[in-house]
């Protein structure tokens, strides 16, 4: 299974910098065991689209979607409105659309299902926060972010859903988590998808996030059985993302 980087711009990059952006990514050399995709916003996705043409490398992701596909819901997005733009992956449940907009674990299991029905692969995100974690409480916190939103999703190979496991102390901080409490926490999401999924587990990924850098990336990825990163502050710049990418993958 190839590691998988993922770049979320988050609130960057309207549509002339989008397409810059990628045109200037595409001329970097990048390893081929390795999948790439770019999480763009909403307003960017058409210029990202058109600056890929018929290459499929960065992927376009989406960085949230809702939990209908159509509908009175004014300023929302569908899942069948991504699809038209090729999406590979959609964010959902990334802490700062839940502490910042209040999303809960019950949104988030609807926002996974739609997406995987659209033909989309949702990018779940959990993760603790500061106070949490001085309780003692990550495991149990994570555990059920994940059990709740994997609960409506199938196993069956289509539009495999990926695990994107931020503590929210880490994000943004320059303090990422220690390779073995990235570790812990892979083995215990782990359990949770062989709970839901059995064999098929196996298929899915789970990403690190939370100030990943191109210091530590290579550290993350080959010492902790992590399989890929999300990419936010690191990722703005086309050039050092792709080294970020080259270091994920030594030669």
């Amino acid at each position: 299974m190839k590691k998988l980087i993922i770049a979320n711009w988050k609130m960057h990059y309207g549509p002339l910098k989008a397409g810059a952006w990628v045109r200037a990514f595409r001329r970097e050399r990048l390893p081929k065991d390795l999948d790439v995709a770019v999480a763009a916003p909403f307003v960017s996705l058409a210029a990202v689209r058109a600056s890929l043409g018929r290459a499929s490398i960065p992927a376009l992701a989406a960085q949230d979607a809702f939990w209908a596909n159509e509908g009175a819901f004014t300023g929302e997005i569908a899942p069948v409105m991504l699809s038209e733009f090729s999406c590979a992956y959609c964010l959902v449940g990334h802490s700062e659309r839940r502490i910042n907009l209040g999303e809960t674990d019950e949104m988030v299991a609807k926002k996974a299902a739609v997406l995987q029905k659209a033909g989309i692969s949702p990018v779940i995100c959990v993760g603790e926060t500061e106070t949490q974690r001085r309780k003692g409480e990550q495991d149990k916190i994570v555990r059920a972010q994940l059990t709740a939103a994997v609960a409506g999703l199938k196993g069956d190979g289509r539009a495999v859903p990926v695990v994107a496991y931020e503590p929210v102390w880490a994000i943004g901080t320059g303090r990422p988590c220690t390779p073995q409490h990235a570790k812990d926490m892979h083995g215990n999401l782990r359990g949770v998808l062989k709970k839901k999924f059995g064999a098929a587990a196996d298929h899915v990924r789970i990403v690190y996030g939370g100030s990943v850098d191109l210091r530590n990336i290579g550290e993350f990825l080959t010492t902790t059985g992590i399989d890929g990163a999300l990419v936010g502050g690191a990722s703005l710049d086309p050039r050092n993302f792709a080294l970020l990418c080259r270091a994920a993958i030594p030669a």
